[in-house]
């Protein structure tokens, strides 16, 4: 073989490496955007489900110590702080006060609606629905970040910083009832 052979090969090396990774970047690119608008679908189930459980607590159709429990837990999750729009912004603190506020509004919902079979109400019903979404949303998430989290392990994406600055994903960590089979909410 001679020079120019040897010079056109390295060059289509060259070519499918600059692909390889372009294509790597792109796709890291589209899983962190997946993973910021799953936690936006997270954060509006949240709050979705926190108002609906302060509407259910203001309700009268609940005892009045399951309705002050209710009531506190609920405003403590709409008080906690909220992810920033670019998530690369958002602190681990955070989003640790954000887990223990949510997983206090879970344990407060159990005891205030033992049954999601018994009883009627619209209230109970916007309630139960929410709290099913949340748990759909938060397990959409979760999916989303273990993928990121996946592609970002792999040697080629640490070696080439193909990740840039971004912020390493995180799991939303919180009880919500539906993984550990205690509570079942929802139709």
């Amino acid at each position: 073989m001679n020079a120019l052979t040897w010079a056109l090969a390295g060059l289509l090396v060259l070519c499918l490496l600059a692909w390889y990774l372009s294509a790597t970047a792109q796709r890291l690119d589209r899983l962190h955007r997946r993973v910021e608008t799953s936690r936006a679908a997270l954060d509006a189930e949240l709050t979705r489900r926190a108002s609906a459980a302060l509407e259910l607590a203001t309700s009268g159709r609940l005892d009045p110590a399951s309705s002050l429990l209710l009531a506190d837990a609920a405003t403590a999750a709409l008080d906690a702080p909220r992810t920033p729009a670019a998530l690369r912004d958002a602190t681990d603190a955070d989003d640790a006060q954000r887990w223990r506020a949510e997983s206090d509004l879970t344990r407060a919902l159990a005891a205030a609606v033992p049954d999601p079979d018994e009883g009627e109400g619209e209230q109970r019903a916007r309630v139960l629905d929410a709290w099913h979404r949340v748990g759909l949303a938060r397990r959409f998430h979760n999916d989303a970040v273990v993928q990121a989290r996946r592609l970002r392990g792999k040697r080629v994406v640490r070696w080439g910083h193909l990740a840039g600055h971004a912020r390493l994903p995180e799991t939303a960590d919180f009880h919500d009832g539906t993984a550990d089979g205690d509570v079942r909410p929802g139709p």
